[in-house]
């Protein structure tokens, strides 16, 4: 989308925040990983020009039956451990939250540097849930009831959600997405697969919101991306967000 184009940077300096001390996986080689992709973030932070230090990073995953097989060959375990870095960039707790959502949903424990190796086996598939059909709005009005209600903070919430199939509860999740533009809250869609994500365009796109409050990309599959073009994809138009609730009085420098 183009509707940033003309909205000047924002670049008040933010004050140096204290992260809290993180131990780290039992696994030399993800730590690795973890501290290389938490360079890629910053760098990729800087050159976007993102002003907020902190967010509340919630990762919202597509749990229908489709999407199975991606539970269990290891795929979701790797985009985890590529999606993690970015809370440990932004997120004041060190973690992020987990959401994954078919036709309802349920949120699971943080990701944190204790649990993130093996949290798809130890976590998810451990509990043997039923993979079922794929509905956008009931996740959606979750995570706007807490974060912009219950647990309201001037901190803002960076939602990843990733799905690889069409959702049948348009209306709904329309209208979610436009509560949401009142607040804090931004959202990054993420297409996988072959899909076309005719309504996931049409939502990024969608008038009638008090902001601009989404984007959505595309791709085949994330493992095709490295992570620096991940990183620069997850992060479009999140700056740009943040420069736009100023200007509406939304606050997000928590």
């Amino acid at each position: 989308m183009g509707i940033f184009d003309k909205l000047g940077k924002h670049n008040t300096a933010q004050p140096t925040v204290n992260r809290p001390a993180v131990s780290l996986t039992k696994n030399p080689e993800l730590n690795k990983k973890i501290s290389l992709r938490k360079e890629i973030v910053l760098d990729e932070v800087k050159r976007q020009n993102i002003s907020a230090q902190t967010a509340r990073v919630v990762f919202v995953l597509d749990h229908s039956g489709s999407m199975r097989s991606m539970y269990k060959d290891g795929t979701v375990q790797e985009v985890l451990e590529r999606i993690f870095p970015i809370a440990m960039h932004f997120d004041d707790n060190a973690e992020m939250e987990f959401y994954w959502f078919d036709n309802s949903f349920k949120e699971l424990d943080p990701v944190n540097y204790s649990n993130l190796d093996g949290y798809v086996q130890q976590v998810i598939l451990s509990k043997d849930d039923h993979f079922g059909t794929t509905k956008y709005a009931p996740v959606m009005n979750a995570i706007i009831k807490r974060y912009a209600k219950r647990d309201k903070s001037n901190i803002p919430t960076f939602v990843i959600f990733i799905t690889d199939g069409a959702n049948s509860d348009k209306a709904d999740a329309k209208s979610a997405l436009t509560e949401a533009s009142k607040y804090n809250i931004f959202w990054k869609y993420v297409g996988i697969g072959k899909e076309k994500f005719d309504f996931l365009e049409k939502l990024d796109e969608m008038s009638g919101r008090f902001i601009d409050n989404a984007n959505f990309i595309s791709v085949n599959s994330l493992s095709s991306l490295n992570d620096h073009e991940l990183y620069a994809k997850l992060l479009t138009e999140y700056g740009d967000w943040l420069t736009l609730c100023r200007s509406h009085g939304i606050k997000v420098d928590g």
